[in-house]
């Protein structure tokens, strides 16, 4: 049985960082990687304001592959998120739910990494900020005419995560979830993994991988392995 696995990219990134995926995971996991608007092959169209309306666009372009087939969702740090509020729109409107649900390096939507309205500074303190955080190099700052596309990007994913109002939920997802966090993560502590449970009412498995918040570069063939053991028992 085939199983769909839809990604979410963080925050400034695109579709593309999952391409490779497609030969690292066995024949059984169709890999679908999902576009955010503004990038990608969705270049050009209007960028999302808030969480609700990226989850509107989700909703949009995954009901479209659906066909009743199993599928599961993954999503790291703003993706992760999305991920979740994705599964909570489903389960509200009556639809067929993920399998598996992959939370990996984002907090519960009660926990923030901090109250700074980052979206908002100057452009270059902006840029200094996330460099900072390490998925930013100088190198690409350097390059004016990347960041003319690229700032506008990731400065509208911050504005989504930072105007995120999620911390009212009381929703309990009857998902099996995996959470994945980086052991050196100084934006989402490894200890917060057990905060999720908050939200799940299937079955939760925490894994925490060596690295910062971009293990999932880094730790790749350990979340390659995680996610095959979750999903082979719908093999």
């Amino acid at each position: 049985m085939t199983i769909k696995l839809f990604t979410i990219p963080y925050s400034g990134s695109s579709a593309a960082i999952y391409l490779k995926w497609r030969t690292l995971l066995p024949e059984n996991i169709e890999v679908v990687p999902l576009e955010f608007p503004g990038r990608g092959k969705r270049f050009g169209s209007k960028l999302c304001d808030s969480m609700e309306e990226l989850i509107d666009d989700l909703v949009q372009h995954i009901g479209s592959q659906l066909q009743g087939s199993p599928y599961a969702l993954y999503g790291h740090s703003l993706g992760g998120l999305a991920a979740f509020e994705l599964s909570v729109r489903l389960l509200e409107s009556g639809q067929a739910l993920p399998v598996h649900v992959f939370l990996s390096g984002c907090n519960p939507p009660h926990l923030r990494y901090g109250e700074e309205q980052l979206h908002k500074l100057p452009d270059e303190l902006f840029l200094q900020e996330i460099i900072k955080l390490g998925g930013t190099t100088q190198e690409l700052v350097n390059h004016s005419e990347l960041m003319r596309v690229f700032l506008p990007i990731i400065k509208a994913d911050y504005r989504i995560y930072e105007l995120y109002a999620g911390n009212g939920r009381s929703v309990k997802l009857p998902v099996d979830c995996t959470v994945m966090l980086g052991t050196d993560d100084p934006l989402m502590p490894a200890e917060n993994g057990r905060e999720w449970e908050q939200y799940i009412s299937g079955s939760m498995v925490i894994k925490n991988l060596p690295g910062g918040h971009f293990f999932i570069h880094d730790r790749q063939d350990d979340v390659i392995a995680a996610i095959q053991d979750a999903l082979a028992v719908h093999k």
